[in-house]
């Protein structure tokens, strides 16, 4: 389960993780990426070994473009929301949703976490946090597109439900949103909108 952690504004700013089933890693909290926050994009990047940045990415990536960083901060938890995993205060891992220009009712899903904890179950959490974080504004489906050869996003999506088809060298398919307790969507939902208003505050004083 989740407990709510609350910023020095006095708003829920992040989530500490309790008691969770299958977690193979201890001192884990889950919290909004901040807008325009690229050290924490490039820790977790910096965690990926070249394979998992080709898997991630669907195309071999030594590094981040300064084009493609402003793109994976530029986070607004509406149209694009993005949170961390954090181990030990550490950012280990990022999920984000970006919703379909076409049908804001759908969100493409995007999973990454650091070599080091992969198979320790925070791909999965994130997975609950960033589709529950969705659904609150408004996402009732998940888009995947992922490399066949991983199998670490495909034993999270398949399960899912919903059809898959390889396109142009990707697997590519829609899902429903994974089943999360109601008292951990409701806390997670909490976060979600505090980082929504900072978000929108943080555009007007800009």
């Amino acid at each position: 389960m989740f407990r709510i952690v609350t910023g020095v504004d006095g708003a829920p700013s992040m989530l500490e993780v309790v008691d969770r089933p299958g977690l193979l890693a201890s001192d884990v909290a889950v919290r909004p990426l901040v807008p325009g926050d690229a050290d924490t994009v490039r820790l977790v990047f910096d965690g990926l070994s070249p394979e998992s940045r080709r898997t991630r990415f669907l195309a071999p990536m030594p590094t981040l473009s300064p084009s493609m960083l402003e793109r994976l901060v530029d986070v607004d938890h509406d149209r694009h929301g993005c949170w961390v995993a954090l181990v030990e205060g550490w950012p280990v891992g990022i999920g984000r949703y970006v919703r379909l220009t076409g049908d804001p009712t759908a969100a493409e899903v995007a999973l990454e976490v650091v070599d080091e904890y992969q198979g320790h179950g925070l791909g999965r959490m994130l997975l609950e946090v960033v589709a529950t974080a969705a659904a609150d504004v408004g996402v009732r489906s998940l888009l995947w597109v992922m490399d066949p050869g991983n199998s670490a996003i495909r034993s999270l999506a398949i399960p899912l439900g919903g059809r898959f088809t390889v396109e142009y060298g990707t697997l590519e398919g829609t899902t429903p949103l994974p089943e999360v307790p109601a008292t951990d969507a409701c806390r997670i939902g909490r976060v979600a909108r505090a980082a929504r208003k900072r978000a929108a505050d943080r555009r007007v004083a800009a």
